[in-house]
């Protein structure tokens, strides 16, 4: 290419012209005729300043430039600012667009785009597929990431699939809480788990599941501690109190040779059924400490010493270790090893207030947190052959409450009088002796202690087997009348803590509500009772996953309970997350092919809220495209080409 001159000329403005010279970067080629022909490539208008020399070099860079389409370098900074201002203008001509071979492809490439973009399909063929519950599995996983488990397994030696596998299974055991059979079904069906982990479907097999609980469970010792020290690190928990109780838990099955459910007679009453004990130790924001799991009817008393020995060793020996206990696991010998190893104690007098001795006149009023009022009274008792610090408790809605349960039970109790009296009365009833007789001994035992407020006759004829009942009647005992009416409503806490302010004590009683909270979640929200298992070996797994669930569950509610969140039941929290899904959205374009669109739905207000306040992302898997032809179709239909 060469820069070619042309003569212009310019009016005056007063009748006459001026000549000028006009430049012009021009092109030689041979038309088919072979003749040579010249084209205008670009104007370039009268370049003043500049000389033959300097023009000459311009029409080698510009023509680098455009056919090569490299940037050039000059010495001569003006007349390198004016090959790039003149390589834009040839840019954007008309001549450039339709003939340079790299900007008619760049811009068929830009046309291509913006047809992908604005491109039509059938909405009538719009279907979605393989939808899975994701909102709960987003919430689970943020926390579980915090709780940093996987790090512990890989550390004991767990490869990345074994430990993709127990916490997945720990988070469905939170989300959905069943044996390992239904976790099975859920994971392949309803949840989007699988496809957060990266975990295959076929190898979520019962089998699994159950080797992934027991592997869990020969380590828990380990965890449990890992989780713990994890959690305190976390969030600046200063453990101070440390709450006790055990609960059982009991399943359908004999379990004859086994040495972990050798009894049955739950609370329930179910003489039927075999019991396994879970004890817990708790701190005052409802994180577990430890658990231990003991065979059916072990003595709450007997648990003690063991359970909160094991912490002796873990626990700063600087803090103020106390141990809040029910009624049930106060003994002499308990007692005694708490104080000998530095642990303050505060329990339920079992005696009641009768060994009461006030030693002041002031009583505190105080508001419980149901706003109800109370008076406390500082004292002493003397049991067990020592004189110990006691605090009064009487509360005006314990009377009436105990006074409603007594009340009930009374009226639960002549219900059943009444059936007995209805079978001796009807024709075809349970008339003979022997068999009434067998009647009210079940419902005696049944109501202990409430059938002594009651005496009960019957009247007889006949002799031998004919002796029949013929009559049958029952009144209350005027004691018993009584009874309803006098309930006070007072129980005395005994405690080893040298506090003068009898609030302090009772505050501190109070925060055994935290563990009954506990196993309400693990009994109610988890389903703790091992229903299914048939061995010690997998009603102990089962119970860990539950406890380990319970982990992702107290801490999950603890952070939005920290961040301000107003409800934090967790069947509330599950509830609002289950609203978000990811499903597969399928469509075909006007051109015959098929649009595949994996993505989660927007989280609902609720949860998006939650989302904020824990600052996680609302669309865990991302969106996922691919385009897809008719007659094909994608390996894997959850997830499409990626």
């Amino acid at each position: 290419m060469y820069i070619s001159k042309a003569k212009k000329y310019r009016d005056r403005g007063d009748g006459t012209a001026i000549g000028y010279d006009y430049y012009r970067l021009t092109k030689s080629y041979t038309d088919k005729d072979g003749k040579t022909r010249h084209r205008s490539v670009l104007c370039l208008g009268e370049l003043p300043g500049f000389s033959k020399a300097e023009r000459d070099e311009l029409a080698r860079m510009l023509t680098t430039m455009i056919e090569e389409g490299q940037s050039v370098m000059c010495a001569n900074r003006g007349l390198y600012e004016e090959a790039m201002r003149q390589y834009v203008k040839y840019r954007n001509s008309r001549y450039a667009q339709e003939n340079d071979p790299r900007l008619v492809a760049e811009r068929k490439a830009r046309e291509e785009e913006e047809r992908k973009k604005a491109i039509s399909v059938k909405i009538d063929t719009l279907t979605q597929h393989e939808a899975r519950i994701i909102g709960c599995e987003n919430l689970c996983n943020s926390t579980m990431q915090l709780l940093d488990i996987r790090r512990y397994l890989h550390s004991r030696g767990w490869t990345q699939e074994q430990s993709g596998l127990a916490v997945m299974q720990i988070i469905a055991r939170a989300i959905y809480p069943y044996s390992e059979l239904k976790t099975v079904r859920y994971l392949q069906e309803n949840t989007a788990l699988a496809e957060m982990f990266g975990i295959a479907r076929e190898k979520i097999t019962k089998d699994a599941l159950y080797k992934s609980a027991r592997h869990l469970w020969e380590d828990h010792r380990g965890l449990e501690d890992w989780l713990h020290s994890r959690v305190c690190s976390m969030f600046g928990i200063d453990e101070k109190i440390l709450l006790f109780d055990i609960t059982n838990a009991y399943f359908e099955g004999r379990m004859e040779e086994s040495g972990l459910c050798r009894y049955g007679r739950s609370k329930e009453k179910r003489d039927d059924c075999k019991i396994v004990v879970l004890a817990a130790v708790v701190n005052t924001e409802g994180l577990l400490v430890r658990t231990m799991i003991y065979e059916g009817n072990r003595s709450d008393s007997t648990t003690l010493e063991e359970v909160v020995g094991s912490l002796a060793g873990t626990t700063c020996a600087e803090a103020r270790r106390i141990v809040v206990m029910d009624a049930g696991f106060y003994s002499k010998e308990n007692i005694k090893w708490l104080t000998d190893n530095g642990f303050d104690y505060i329990t339920v007098l079992p005696a009641g207030d009768r060994k009461f001795e006030a030693t002041g006149r002031d009583i505190v009023e105080h508001t419980d947190n149901k706003g109800q009022q109370i008076r406390l009274r500082m004292g002493k008792v003397y049991i067990d052959g020592e004189t110990v610090r006691a605090l009064l408790v009487d509360s005006d809605a314990k009377a009436a409450k105990e006074r409603s349960m007594y009340g009930q039970a009374c009226r639960r109790y002549e219900e059943g009088l009444e059936l007995i009296r209805k079978g001796v009365m009807t024709k075809g009833g349970t008339k003979q002796r022997d068999a009434v007789n067998r009647r009210l001994g079940r419902l005696d035992r049944q109501y202990g202690a409430i059938r002594l407020g009651y005496d009960v006759t019957f009247t007889y004829e006949g002799t031998g087997r004919k002796e029949v009942v013929t009559s049958m009647t029952w009144s209350a005992k005027e004691e018993t009348v009584a009874k309803r009416r006098k309930f006070h409503g007072k129980y005395v806490l005994i405690t080893s803590l040298d506090e003068k302010e009898e609030l302090n004590i009772w505050k501190f009683y109070n925060v055994i509500r935290t563990v009954e909270e506990t196993f309400h979640v693990l009994k109610t929200d988890l389903d703790i009772r091992p229903v299914y298992h048939k061995s010690d070996d997998g009603i102990k797994a089962h119970l860990n996953l539950a406890v380990l669930a319970y982990w992702l569950v107290s801490v999950t509610r603890y952070r939005l309970k920290v961040k301000g969140h107003k409800n934090v039941r967790w069947d509330e929290i599950m509830r609002i997350a289950s609203t978000q899904v990811v499903v597969t959205a399928k469509v075909e374009t006007e051109d015959g092919r098929v649009i595949s669109i994996r993505q989660s739905t927007e989280a609902e207000s609720k949860l998006s809220a939650i989302y904020s306040l824990l600052n996680i992302n609302p669309s865990p898997l991302g969106k996922r495209k691919s385009m897809l032809h008719p007659n094909r179709t994608s390996k894997n239909p959850d997830i499409g080409s990626q």
